[in-house]
């Protein structure tokens, strides 16, 4: 499975792909941290899986289909449950700077 693996990273879209919209959005939590798993759909027709962790993206693997992407974040999820992380799909949101008016 490795091979596959590496061959859809290496293969994956070009960083000069646009995110369309995110697809699939988990966030995994065990006790104060917190990591998040999506799946981004690109300009291109391809797609992206993207880890966060302590606030940076790492992407994780690149296909050209869908379904490929969706088992690469299922995967990671089941070995982020496999070690008492709890898990759950959340709808997609975005961070904003909130600039304080006095």
């Amino acid at each position: 499975m490795v091979p596959i693996l590496l061959a859809l990273l290496l293969l994956g879209p070009s960083a000069n792909s646009a995110i369309v919209e995110t697809e699939l959005s988990v966030m995994c939590r065990l006790s104060k941290q917190v990591r998040t798993l999506r799946v981004e759909k690109l300009d291109n027709g391809s797609c992206r899986t993207v880890y966060t962790k302590a606030g940076k993206d790492q992407s994780i693997g690149n296909a050209q289909n869908q379904n490929s992407c969706e088992e690469i974040l299922q995967k990671v999820r089941g070995v982020l449950e496999s070690a008492d992380w709890k898990c759950r799909e959340v709808k997609e949101s975005r961070v904003s700077n909130i600039i304080e008016v006095r």
